[in-house]
């Protein structure tokens, strides 16, 4: 065998070796994502039928009105927790990452429960009827984004520009919403662009963050804490378009009864 062969078939091995090990990283990171999800809604859905049941929500009439009460403060005292929880986590994990001294898989999961937590408001009076389909949809339109974003050869830094763009953009028109509102005057019309072109944009970053999931992962540089720093991306990601498509979901559902 000439060297010249032995060079490419070397060469090809190891591009394979590393497509290999890179689409390994990515499967971790989409599935430690999934563990966080799975978290989440196992304690939201769990909350849930905690509070309906003790409310009386299916029943429409509360098993115990003392009971029902405290319920109700305990719900109210998790929430306050649970947001300053995930504004300081969110603030925690980067940093972890950043200074590569401890693993962020703890803050990670906490983040998970107190998210579960705060959801655990939307479970309790959304039919699950819907909140599953808002999930199945959800899931689609994630894994149409990471089928570009894993196929395209490029890093896509377009879209970051574009995504930019539009928060810009929304966030100007929001302000003119805003303004609106004080005089009385709501346009509906406005209030749509403005959630539209926000739901545009996180669309678009959430690509990125995946073509920036596969960058990382061809460089082999997807070390434990950046897998896990990178499902925490995802992660949000995927419940901030969520509640975005929930709330479409809630308005057709709205309209049709």
């Amino acid at each position: 065998m000439s060297d010249a062969k032995y060079y490419d078939r070397y060469a090809e091995q190891e591009r394979n070796r590393i497509t290999g090990e890179a689409g390994l990283s990515i499967a971790k990171v989409f599935g430690y994502m999934f563990i966080g999800l799975a978290i989440t809604a196992a304690i939201s859905l769990g909350l849930a039928a905690f509070f309906r049941f003790v409310w009386g929500i299916n029943s429409e009439q509360a098993i115990n009105e003392t009971l029902a009460s405290n319920a109700a403060i305990t719900l109210i005292v998790l929430l306050i927790v649970s947001a300053i929880g995930l504004i300081v986590l969110s603030i925690v994990v980067p940093i972890t990452v950043a200074r590569g001294r401890h693993s962020v898989l703890a803050p990670a999961l906490i983040y998970s429960v107190l998210m579960g937590i705060m959801l655990s408001t939307i479970c309790i009076f959304v039919p699950w009827s819907l909140l599953g389909l808002t999930f199945g949809i959800t899931s689609l339109v994630f894994g149409i984004m990471a089928l570009i974003a894993l196929l395209s050869k490029g890093r896509l830094n377009g879209l970051a520009i574009a995504a930019m763009g539009l928060f810009f953009g929304a966030a100007i028109l929001s302000l003119v919403l805003w303004m609106m509102m004080l005089f009385g005057v709501f346009s509906g019309t406005l209030y749509w662009i403005v959630s539209l072109a926000t739901f545009a944009a996180v669309m678009l970053i959430t690509i990125w963050d995946m073509a920036r999931i596969k960058a990382i992962a061809q460089q082999g540089e997807m070390t434990k804490n950046i897998s896990l720093y990178c499902a925490f991306v995802l992660y949000n990601d995927f419940i901030y378009i969520f509640l975005r498509i929930l709330r479409i979901v809630l308005i057709v559902f709205a309209r049709r009864n």
